[in-house]
């Protein structure tokens, strides 16, 4: 998992320029997960794991509405800025670095909710590592606990393996900015080598490219509910993006 720590290591000091605004992304995805929790696991400030919080876009926002969270990521790199933003908006948010593997041996608990959020679950290299790790949640939950993960509909992309997201244009005082991602698909689509561009343009400056990489392993809706329920989790559904308003679509299991 080098590679990939490598990546949210580099792109954490960027990671802020994928939103027009990321403080409102902050408030506003905390409420939609926040939403999430209340309506599948009732009312109350909860025990949170944020499992893979990166620099704390979800972990931030659930932490100002109340809840009680930890944060975790692969990265060293997000965890410190994870820590540093939730200093700058007076939030209370403990972030440690661990891996989704072996969460039993570097984290307490147990929670009442663990997310793994923003296609964090297809960083996972095959059944085996999925399977651990789904394992290590499971234990980590309270009985009835509820586990969260989002991931690209990748039952439409497999379908169609595109090379390219569309590029969105952002303006901020200085300029503007263009963020895309190109995608190197493996001859059986097994895997896909994703390059993420952000061209800024400054008045009187100029444009600057930077391009960073991660590696994804493509995971099916039906082989992630397989692997959930192997790894005991229960009551398996899926939430759309329609329903949430969350950007990617949401499943839900809940521990025995």
């Amino acid at each position: 998992m080098s590679e990939i720590t490598d990546f949210y290591d580099e792109l954490s000091e960027q990671y802020h320029l994928l939103f027009a605004d990321w403080d409102e992304a902050v408030e506003r995805q905390g409420e939609v997960i926040d939403r999430v929790i209340r309506d599948l696991a009732g009312p109350g400030a909860k025990r949170v794991l944020d499992a893979a919080c990166g620099i704390g876009t979800q972990a931030i926002g659930l932490a100002r509405l109340g809840h009680q969270v930890t944060g975790t990521d692969l990265s060293p790199g997000a965890v410190a800025r994870a820590r540093r933003e939730a200093e700058r908006l007076g939030v209370s948010l403990t972030a440690e670095v661990a891996d989704l593997r072996n969460l039993t041996e570097s984290i307490g608990g147990p929670f009442d909710v663990i997310c793994a959020l923003d296609n964090a679950l297809p960083h996972l290299e095959g059944e085996a590592e999925l399977s651990v790790a789904l394992t290590r949640i499971a234990d980590l939950l309270v009985p009835g606990g509820l586990f969260l993960a989002s991931i690209r509909d990748y039952d439409a992309l497999l379908r169609d393996r595109p090379r390219v997201e569309a590029p969105r244009v952002i303006d901020d005082p200085q300029g503007h900015r263009v963020v895309f991602q190109v995608w190197d698909w493996a001859p059986d689509g097994s895997s896909y080598r994703l390059h993420l561009y952000f061209v800024r343009y400054r008045d009187g400056v100029g444009a600057e490219t930077r391009v960073f990489t991660g590696l994804y392993w493509p995971l099916t809706r039906a082989n992630l509910e397989r692997l959930m329920s192997g790894a005991g989790l229960e009551r398996i559904e899926w939430l759309e993006p329609e329903a949430t308003g969350f950007h990617q679509p949401i499943v839900a299991g809940r521990a025995p």
